[in-house]
């Protein structure tokens, strides 16, 4: 995630909320109560992730191979 973040000038955690964004049926819901943080989130909608990228993280986090409970980070 480190790699794509500096390539993309982004953080992390932008980078995986836009590659979470860009799912198919999943809801994001970003929690934060401090205003950079929240400026940070609605950015990470604009950061522009290629196919390539798309799919080196479809395969460092793949999709759970069952029903699991709702994880919250």
């Amino acid at each position: 995630m480190k790699t794509f973040a500096v390539r993309k000038q982004a953080t992390p955690a932008q980078i995986a909320l836009a590659w979470l964004l860009r799912q198919d049926g999943t809801i994001v819901i970003p929690k934060s109560a401090n205003i950079a943080r929240v400026r940070e989130n609605r950015d990470s909608a604009s950061i522009q992730l290629d196919h390539a990228d798309i799919a080196a993280l479809d395969r460092a986090f793949p999709p759970p191979k069952g029903p699991r409970p709702l994880e919250i980070l």
